[in-house]
């Protein structure tokens, strides 16, 4: 038994030498755990992994543990992790810091999605900012954030009201870049892709349907619209009313050239041997009456409705075909004219010999 005693000593003396010779508390106060040289108030040091573990006795719901920062009394930040489900014993991970108070600023939750400013994150990153503030910028290392960024804010300051906005802002002198969007696509037109392609930007509900009323897209500088595209496709340019039309344009178009397809049946038809060419007299008639050719919008219906380029050009046309006609017979009048004349010529010649 004595024998025993003594040899329990001498181990328990082993185990002191041993942790002085990895362990310290030195004069400054500084903790060495697996270092004997602590240059922090606690440093760990060991050949794998350092571990720090801090265990709740008590399976419950709750607070299971927490680092708290303080300085001179008062809390500035801590790191708390929490079991809020019982079922698997699953966690969230918060983290605080001292603004007018100390308060939640981030965590992170089981499913692994993190919250800024969201204790209920639905989706890996959510971002929850505050009225008029910017929710978050993407800025580059040497350029200055105020002269550069790539930031996600609310478009409007109204109170209450969030309309999400992307603002870019290029750091390029001398240059006309803002926001550079690029689509990397694979280089083919497949027939269930007809309607996609490398840039898609789809305007829907909010049931994600089709929208019936609201505008899919409009184009503004300094919220002067310049551009519209309706949901039913059409487009104005200028306009925010393109009326009827699938394009309208309030300006004036530049076309090196245009070509319309417009099923309208061409005034070859005028040359047809069953055509009704109507008389000059009766075309004069028309004209003393109406002030325009015949079949020929007038000014005031232009004026009020405009024209269909494929129409007025097959009118137009038409009425130089009608005119060939009227120089063809007027022609053939002439050449018999001039036969008659020459004819008369002749005897008037033969008569005075």
């Amino acid at each position: 038994m004595k024998y025993t005693f003594l040899f329990s000593l001498l181990f328990l003396g082993c185990l002191s030498v041993s942790a002085q010779r990895t362990n310290k508390l030195d004069s400054t106060g500084n903790v060495g755990i697996g270092t004997l040289t602590p240059t922090e108030k606690l440093e760990i040091s060991s050949g794998g992994l350092s571990k720090i573990k801090l265990t709740h006795s008590s399976d419950v719901l709750g607070t299971v543990g927490a680092l708290k920062f303080n300085m001179a009394g008062s809390d500035l930040g801590s790191l708390e992790v929490e079991r809020y489900i019982a079922s698997g014993r699953r966690s969230n991970m918060k983290f605080f810091v001292k603004g007018d108070s100390l308060a939640e600023a981030m965590r992170i939750i089981e499913t692994g999605a993190i919250g800024i400013g969201e204790t209920s994150p639905v989706a890996r990153l959510h971002v929850n900012g505050k009225e008029k503030t910017i929710f978050s910028t993407f800025t580059q290392e040497g350029v200055a954030a105020s002269d550069a960024a790539l930031s996600i804010k609310s478009a409007t300051g109204t109170s209450g009201v969030y309309i999400p906005a992307l603002v870019g802002r290029t750091y390029y002198p001398g240059r006309s870049f803002g926001l550079y969007i690029i689509g990397e696509a694979e280089d083919v037109l497949t027939t269930p892709d007809i309607a996609m392609g490398a840039i898609i930007l789809d305007g829907r509900n909010k049931n994600s349907s089709r929208l019936n009323t609201n505008n899919v897209l409009a184009v503004n500088s300094g919220g002067v619209n310049l551009m519209q595209v309706k949901a039913n496709g059409s487009v104005g340019i200028g306009t925010t009313d393109p009326g009827p039309y699938k394009l309208a344009v309030e300006g004036t178009i530049g076309a090196r050239r245009v070509k319309v397809t417009q099923a309208t049946p061409w005034a070859d038809f005028v040359f047809a041997d069953d055509y009704k060419l109507p008389s000059l007299q009766e075309v004069e008639s028309f004209i003393n009456v109406n002030k325009h050719l015949p079949e020929i919008p007038s000014a005031a219906e232009v004026a009020k409705e405009g024209i269909d380029l494929a129409e007025i050009n097959q009118k137009l046309l038409q009425k130089i075909e009608e005119q060939m006609l009227y120089i063809i017979e007027m022609n053939k009048k002439i050449n018999s004219l001039t036969s008659e004349m020459k004819e008369l010529k002749s005897k008037v010649a033969a008569s005075s010999l």
